[in-house]
C-alpha cells in the first residue's frame, strides 16, 4: 500500500468511527502538505469535516481531527500533552527529536519541538507525556528532566513574517486569498464557502466579505497573514497592498 493510500485508508477509518460515535476521531500529527491532502480528501464526505491543532496557533505539525459536520472540537479537547524539558543549556531540535525516537516513539505522535535557552517544549500525543516524564534524564550531552505542564504554561514561539506585495481589484476576501496563495479566483471562493477561512478568528462564509487594514486572515491548511498597508493604486484602478505572511 502506498503512503497516499495508507493516509486515505486512515482517514476513511476515522470517518467511519466518527460517524458511528458522533464524536471526533483524532489521528496523528501531520505536516502542512498532508493537512492539505486531507482537506481535499475529506471534501468527498459531505457528512464529515476535519480540523488541525498543534498546541498553538503557530504550530506547523498539527494533530488531525475528523468529526461530524458542525461538531468541530475545541482546541483544549485535542489529546495533546505539553512537555517541558529542562536543562542548564540550550538543546538542539535534532537532539530532542533523536532522543524521543530512540525511546520508541513514532514521529507521527510528535508535534512541534520548540527549543529554548534552557531546554525545550514538545507537543506529543496524550498520554505520552507521562512516559517522557519517567524516561528522559539526558539529551545529547546534557542532563535533562521532563514534566507535563498545562496549556497555560506553554511558551509560544512567535513566527517571523515575510512581506508580500500584491495587486488586487478589491479588498474582497476571495480576491485577497486568491492573490496571496496564487489560487484561481474560483478556488479561493470555494475555500470561503467551505468555511475554511477566518478573519480575526471569526468564520467568514461570503466571498464578497471586505477585509480591512490590520485584519488577520487564516486559511485552513494554507497559512495565515495580516492585511498591511495600501501603497497605492494602479492605472487600471487596482489596489496595491502589502501583506505580512507568516513564514
Amino acid at each position: 500500500m502506498s503512503q497516499k493510500d495508507f493516509l486515505f485508508s486512515k482517514i476513511e477509518d476515522a470517518i467511519n468511527i466518527s460517524s458511528l460515535t458522533g464524536n471526533p476521531a483524532y489521528l496523528d500529527f501531520v505536516e502542512p502538505s498532508v493537512q492539505l491532502k486531507t482537506e481535499r480528501e475529506i471534501a468527498r464526505y459531505p457528512e464529515c469535516d476535519c480540523a488541525f491543532f498543534g498546541g498553538s496557533d503557530y504550530a506547523e505539525r498539527k494533530m488531525m481531527a475528523i468529526f461530524p459536520k458542525g461538531s468541530e472540537p475545541e482546541e483544549n479537547e485535542f489529546p495533546i500533552d505539553v512537555v517541558h524539558i529542562r536543562s542548564k543549556h540550550p538543546l538542539q531540535h535534532r537532539d530532542v527529536l533523536g532522543t524521543l525516537i530512540s525511546l520508541g516513539i513514532d514521529r507521527s505522535r510528535i508535534g512541534d519541538i520548540n527549543t529554548l535557552d534552557t531546554g525545550a517544549q514538545v507537543f506529543v500525543s496524550s498520554p505520552l507525556g507521562e512516559f517522557l516524564e519517567s524516561h528522559i534524564s539526558r539529551i545529547a550531552s546534557e542532563d535533562a528532566d521532563a514534566r507535563v505542564v498545562s496549556f497555560d504554561e506553554r511558551i509560544i514561539i512567535e513566527p517571523t513574517f515575510t512581506d508580500v506585495n500584491v495587486i488586487i481589484p478589491s479588498l474582497r476576501i476571495d480576491a485577497v486569498v486568491h492573490a496571496v496563495y496564487k489560487l484561481s479566483r474560483s478556488e479561493a471562493s470555494a475555500l470561503v464557502k467551505a468555511e475554511k477561512v477566518r478573519v480575526n478568528n471569526n468564520l467568514v462564509v461570503k466571498p464578497g466579505y471586505q477585509v480591512r487594514i490590520g485584519d488577520t486572515v487564516s486559511v485552513r491548511s494554507k497559512g495565515k497573514f495580516i492585511v498591511g498597508d495600501i501603497s497605492g493604486m494602479t492605472k487600471k484602478g487596482n489596489t496595491r497592498i502589502t501583506l505580512k505572511k507568516y513564514s
